[in-house]
């Protein structure tokens, strides 16, 4: 006979089951964002290999080290701390305030060096006498110094916003303040301006691919590549922007009342960082999988790397 007290509260079951998938989703964005890190190295270095230092291997690389800093911060501490019931935030007042100005400053900063890569492209196939013309190193170092002061620029109030108050880090600064604040960074800054900015570049560089006609010349295939490549990792970039975008749309929306609430605003939390993550993890697989003459600098690469292995073993 089962007595009164052994009575099973459902939302309590449901909390317990929400719980396991957010603890299960963290482990996925750990796992991704270990094995984006990784990947983003081999972009770094396979970059070097595709040929002469220009301005869109400065970009290619700078890239990878901003998308690894993002998922390092997003992914490996804040879900990876999720998993041992850590908050890295919570560790001290300065981690407290720091985990959020480089959490928000290297997320800016990773979409924006995308876009700065696509516009280097851009500029080269609209206009390339110029583009030839210019000294283009130059040009891709300034322009990464300048969307990364951008990029942290934006995000010092929150410098000011955040405090640790009894172990915990909470915001203490003015609330009105901190709700358009919050909504001007996420949905401005983060999604909708790359995402607009790429998506006319995406648009121009189909048109492209449709119109130009490809010449033996090495130039014109190294080029026709180039935008191939771009125009994969852009569109999975307004792909992934897009659900993260929606995701924390609906998140921002949501009344928290209730425990359930609370729990299910935590997993909405969670699959909102999975696509950013997604994001700055896979570019090397996209790179890889829509340029042939990326391919053929990772196994110019791996083949370096390998004879240096086999000399030292001989």
């Amino acid at each position: 006979m089962i007595s009164m007290n052994s009575t099973i509260n459902p939302d309590q079951e449901v909390i317990s089951s929400i719980e396991l998938i957010t603890k299960y989703m963290s482990l996925f964005g750990f796992i991704v964002s270990t094995s984006g890190i990784v990947l983003n190295i081999l972009s770094f270095q396979t970059a070097r290999q595709l040929g002469k230092f220009n301005s869109s291997i400065v970009f290619i690389r700078l890239l990878a080290l901003w998308d690894s800093s993002s998922i390092a911060i997003d992914g490996i501490l804040d879900l990876g701390g999720r998993l041992i019931d850590l908050n890295f935030a919570n560790v001290s007042s300065l981690a407290c305030k720091m985990f959020y100005l480089h959490n928000w400053g290297t997320g800016f900063a990773a979409n924006f060096q995308l876009v700065a890569l696509v516009f280097d492209r851009f500029l080269a196939i609209k206009f390339p006498v110029w583009y030839r013309a210019s000294p283009n190193l130059k040009f891709a170092y300034m322009t990464s110094l300048t969307t990364a002061l951008f990029s942290y620029g934006v995000t010092l109030p929150s410098l000011f916003l955040f405090e640790l108050e009894d172990g915990v880090c909470k915001m203490t600064g003015n609330e009105q303040f901190f709700f358009w604040y919050l909504r001007f960074l996420v949905f401005f800054i983060y999604i909708s301006l790359p995402f607009c900015l790429i998506l006319f570049f995406n648009g121009f560089f189909i048109k492209f691919l449709l119109t130009k006609k490809i010449t033996n010349s090495e130039r014109s295939s190294q080029e026709h590549t180039m935008v191939i490549m771009l125009a994969s990792v852009s569109f999975t970039f307004l792909v992934f922007t897009l659900a993260c975008g929606v995701i924390l749309l609906w998140n921002f929306q949501f009344k928290i009342v209730t425990s359930l609430d609370y729990a299910i605003s935590n997993l909405t939390n969670i699959l909102s960082q999975i696509p950013a993550i997604l994001n700055s993890s896979l570019n090397f697989i996209f790179f890889f999988l829509s340029g042939k003459g990326y391919r053929n600098a990772f196994y110019k690469l791996a083949a370096t790397y390998s004879c240096k292995y086999f000399h030292k073993q001989i």
